[in-house]
């Protein structure tokens, strides 16, 4: 009998782990999960962004709410990996590029520009996930989910109330998308295109080699001696196609 007792605990233990080791709250909604990472990136830019404020803005009111993003993204972002580990989700280690490039914007910025730049990202990035927080909050059945969102859904209300008494929130202006900038538009843009460009030079100038070399074998092979340049061309292209 003991033995017997000994082998289904044995069982129920490592025969079975799936069981044993079930996450507390089952598996995670896929909308659920977008919501953490969401909110991981969040604190991940604006946890820096609220720094910057204390630091480049001469507006005591802009100083004021940076130091309160900080604070409150901070206690945040516990939460948010807290709540993760729950279910083995994996979080970002860092910013995306859209993040990244509206945080060098800020950083190039001076003056009433960055008040007006840093409201700006800041209010749009809050209202974007805004909707994503109140539809997870009414729609999901996990509850430490739910409790997640409710905490979620009160720190970004009140980061968009404080950042809009900063004064510099053009209303008229948050409808439209935000762009991807990187030190300026006009340094992102001539990046992209540099880029772009690249292999279309490559194509094109050996493009350019095969068509000199094929002309030259014709007037090589249709005149009655070889063409006094024949051999320079030749080693030119030679060396074109060697590197």
């Amino acid at each position: 009998m003991k033995r017997l007792l000994t082998s289904l605990v044995f069982l129920l233990l490592f025969a079975s782990p799936s069981v044993a080791w079930a996450q507390p709250n089952g598996d995670l909604r896929t909308l659920d999960g977008d919501l953490l990472t969401k909110v991981r990136l969040a604190g991940l830019w604006e946890m820096p962004a609220g720094e910057m404020a204390t630091e480049r803005s001469d507006d005591p009111r802009v100083q004021e709410v940076g130091r309160t993003l900080m604070t409150d993204h901070a206690v945040l972002d516990q939460e948010v990996r807290r709540v993760a580990a729950l279910y083995n989700k994996a979080l970002p280690a860092e910013p995306n590029d859209a993040q990244k490039s509206w945080l060098t914007e800020m950083a190039t910025s001076t003056g009433a520009q960055f008040d007006s730049v840093w409201a700006m990202r800041l209010r749009s990035a809050h209202g974007m996930i805004f909707p994503l927080i109140a539809q997870v909050r009414a729609t999901t059945t996990d509850p430490e989910i739910r409790k997640f969102a409710t905490t979620a859904n009160t720190i970004v209300m009140k980061h968009m109330t404080i950042l809009e008494s900063t004064n510099n929130v053009a209303y008229d202006a948050l409808a439209d998308p935000t762009p991807l900038k990187l030190a300026s538009d006009s340094e992102g843009t001539d990046m992209v295109v540099a880029v772009a460009l690249v292999p279309l030079m490559v194509a094109l100038t050996i493009f350019v080699l095969w068509l000199a070399t094929s002309r030259n074998r014709r007037r090589y092979r249709q005149s009655d001696g070889p063409v006094s340049d024949e051999p320079r061309v030749r080693t030119y292209v030679d060396k074109e196609y060697a590197r």
